[in-house]
């Protein structure tokens, strides 16, 4: 067992670390494209794994020369400069963390816990960077994710220690650094640092990931979202995550409430990624994901600039999820996606849902003639209301009631090309913030129509 920094250090030794099964699996996927691999393919998979990243990362550290020393802070940079193919040859064959932890199965849940905590820590650092429009959001998402790269490589190579120290921070959230003297003798933060020496990373990441340089407004980013990350693991009460929430309200200079639906949403997108870790998120700790509704007034109608370009479906569909709730002033919303035989639609994603309610398990058949199935013929969107309720009862049949209920709603369908791909269906269920209005519905219709053309280019590439 590693008793001390060096100690730990010494382990690490020159060899890449070991990644996740799902991310060999996943880079092997790319490397059959070669050259004609998207990048932005090959950054999704390395960034979903702290390890992967740190890897190629370390990787860009070793061939730094000259005037170049320093400046390859990002996943993308990185595979610019190395190229898809030389890196699919570099990267080839890794370790494989799974592998290394066949005896000892709780370890590796273990493990899987903090990389699942540091995903969660970087989508959140991500969020709040793009929203104070930070240039470089992968910056800070990568600081983020390996923020905590010390503990994680603790449950890696002294998985015993680590789980002590796990198990004194589930009783006293507030006493980390403590525990962390009892327990190792050293602070993780020394750790961290030389960890960041040896593997020749940026300076930048260092000074992202110091707790002293927190009066820095991207700094203070990375350590807030990691103490979210941290505390929400083990439930979304608590004094030091009320304190966390506060944090981030002051960096961003919104509302307390508006800052804890935002970061509730995030966690449950994040939360989307659970089959990468194989470990329980932090959003099944929230017994009811309902963000509080955008007032009429903040609701933009250019439905704020869409990034650009969407590396993947799911990363155009969690940014829509977003948009609906924030900028359509949706209390809950789901994309139902097309059955390949055309015969029904299944909810794929969703927000603001009761996780036991009918909506939450939203599928509907198309065989019949209803409303939806009429969506279906054509890019087309509607608004039930009282006003138009009499000539379109007939066709809000039970098929659709028994799932969304009754009331108003806006649904409009999305097509690749010529083809039906899905729907999305969107309403307001909070009394307290009122009916639909025609302006959320314009920002309803103009989220469909940037999912209808980011899809389409998808399409397109592959």
């Amino acid at each position: 067992m590693a008793t001390s920094v060096q100690d730990l250090i010494s382990q690490l030794g020159n060899a890449d670390l070991p990644i996740l099964s799902v991310s060999a699996a996943e880079f092997d996927k790319l490397a059959v494209r070669g050259e004609r691999a998207d990048p932005s393919d090959i950054v999704d998979v390395v960034l979903h794994d702290p390890f992967f990243t740190l890897n190629v990362l370390r990787a860009m550290g070793a061939r730094k020369r000259g005037r170049l020393a320093g400046e390859i802070t990002t996943i993308e940079h990185a595979v610019m400069m190395f190229g898809a193919q030389p890196l699919f040859e570099r990267f080839a064959n890794p370790g494989i963390i799974e592998n290394q932890f066949k005896p000892n199965p709780r370890a590796l849940l273990q493990l899987r816990r903090a990389l699942s905590r540091a995903h969660h820590a970087a989508c959140q650092a991500r969020d709040w960077a793009i929203f104070r429009q930070d240039i470089e959001s992968e910056e800070v998402y990568i600081a983020a994710s390996l923020n905590d790269i010390g503990e994680q490589l603790l449950c890696y190579f002294a998985p015993e220690s680590a789980a002590k120290l796990t198990e004194e921070i589930r009783r006293d959230p507030e006493g980390t650094r403590e525990a962390q003297q009892s327990i190792l003798g050293f602070d993780l933060r020394a750790l961290h640092a030389e960890i960041v020496h040896a593997f020749q990373l940026p300076d930048l990441l260092q000074d992202l990931t110091d707790p002293a340089n927190m009066e820095k407004p991207r700094a203070l980013n990375v350590q807030l979202a990691a103490s979210v990350a941290r505390h929400a693991e083990f439930g979304w009460h608590g004094a030091a995550l009320e304190r966390d929430m506060a944090g981030v309200a002051v960096l961003l200079h919104l509302p307390l409430e508006d800052v804890v639906g935002r970061i509730h949403r995030t966690a449950a997108l994040a939360a989307r990624a659970w089959q990468w870790y194989k470990a329980p998120p932090a959003a099944r700790w929230l017994p009811l994901l309902q963000p509080p509704v955008v007032p009429e007034q903040a609701v933009k109608l250019a439905s704020t600039a869409a990034p650009a370009p969407f590396g993947s479906t799911p990363e155009v569909m969690a940014w829509a999820m977003r948009a609906l709730i924030e900028n359509a002033g949706l209390s809950r919303a789901v994309f139902a996606l097309r059955a390949p035989d055309g015969m029904n639609l299944r909810g794929k994603f969703a927000v603001g849902v009761e996780p036991n309610s009918p909506f939450a398990h939203f599928e509907i058949g198309l065989a019949k003639h209803h409303l939806f199935a009429h969506l279906m013929s054509k890019p087309q969107s509607v608004w039930f209301n009282e006003q138009n309720r009499s000539n379109l009862q007939s066709f809000v049949t039970s098929d659709i009631t028994s799932v969304a209920g009754s009331g108003e709603f806006f649904a409009s369908s999305v097509f690749l090309g010529t083809q039906p791909f899905g729907l999305f269906y969107g309403d307001r269920r909070d009394a307290a913030a009122g009916g639909l209005d025609e302006r959320s519905y314009q920002v309803f219709k103009e989220i469909g129509l940037k999912v209808t053309q980011a899809l389409n280019q998808l399409a397109g590439k592959k």
